[in-house]
């Protein structure tokens, strides 16, 4: 029986391919291969682990100073601000900044015992990319910062976003089963008051937390279908900058109260504060006084954005500073 190549040759051949940028065609020529053979040795060379690939994230001089500014304007930690071109949909801009937090996010969570997960559609987007994680010696317990809301909408179905979030990182989660919202003073079960008050209990033991910021209440199609249309009428006519965890907020940070309100399962975004590390996943052309907002706050410890939201945060506090 003849036998395969040797580590060498393998090496080799897989340096032409990686390193020299050869085809498996070239290659093939060069060594005496075919170039299904060749291109079977290559996969041979990554199965031992003599090809390790790396990637490295997008990024340019702009956003980079971009960061280090942002970072210094809004008193953050850090920012990450993600090149996306000019005319970039809101589509195109979620799934960017999603691409880079999947990146991110891991190495800032990892060592924390218990994280707490927002919605949104950016942070669906990540949970959908984040890569399946080295177990390390502490693994995070993911717990639900908001209860669930609607059907059909999968940007809110915090669950799933729970379940993404602990397959990545094998390990577990608290799943959730009480609407987000409900009427004022509307009854409920001991079953379901027993389940409130587990969550109530993890909420105590979050230590870091990974959320979503929406757009101004005027203009946001994602509002949770369980609100009280009277609610809604009201919340419309404020000056709400935006949302974290469907509590809406001015300018100056202040939460949105009205008279029409409702029952919500949430956590207190007040609280968010007090966290060691508070990471906000925005983006969009309707977002920069919100996000300023939630960082004046202190709602908020580190964001990752994209580069026009970037560029009309800094442009709103420069003319704020005037």
């Amino acid at each position: 029986m003849k036998s395969g190549p040797d580590v060498s040759t393998i090496y080799r051949i897989a340096r032409y391919y990686y390193s020299d940028g050869l085809s498996q065609e070239e290659i093939g020529a060069r060594e005496g291969f075919s170039r299904s053979q060749i291109s079977r040795i290559i996969d041979r060379a990554r199965e031992m682990g003599l090809v390790k690939i790396s990637l490295v994230p997008p990024t340019d001089l702009q956003s980079e100073e971009l960061s280090g500014h942002l970072s210094h304007l809004l008193d953050l930690r850090s920012v990450v601000v993600v090149p996306v071109r000019r005319n970039a949909s809101q589509d195109e801009i979620s799934l960017a900044i999603a691409t880079r937090a999947a990146e991110y996010i891991p190495e800032r969570i990892q060592d924390y015992k218990t994280v707490g997960i927002g919605w949104g559609r950016t942070v669906y987007r990540t949970a959908e990319l984040l890569p399946h994680c080295t177990r390390s010696t502490s693994e995070p317990f993911f717990v639900p910062l908001i209860g669930i809301s609607g059907n059909d909408n999968p940007n809110l179905q915090i669950n799933t976003i729970i379940d993404r979030f602990a397959a990545s990182f094998h390990t577990k989660g608290l799943f959730v089963n009480i609407p987000s919202a409900r009427e004022m003073g509307a009854p409920v079960s001991k079953i379901e008051m027993s389940r409130i008050a587990t969550l109530s209990e993890r909420w105590k033991s979050v230590e870091a937390a990974v959320v979503g910021l929406g757009e101004p209440p005027t203009t946001a199609a994602n509002l949770p279908e369980e609100l009280p249309q009277a609610y809604e009428d009201e919340l419309r006519k404020s000056n709400s900058k935006g949302d974290i965890l469907a509590q809406y907020f001015g300018p100056d940070g202040r939460i949105f109260h009205a008279k029409h309100g409702y029952d919500l399962l949430a956590y207190n975004i007040q609280w968010l504060s007090g966290l060691d590390r508070s990471i906000c996943l925005a983006g969009g052309s309707l977002k920069h006084e919100g996000i300023i907002a939630a960082a004046r706050a202190g709602f908020i410890t580190d964001l990752v954005t994209d580069e026009l939201t970037a560029l009309a945060i800094e442009k709103k506090c420069e003319e704020e500073q005037r």
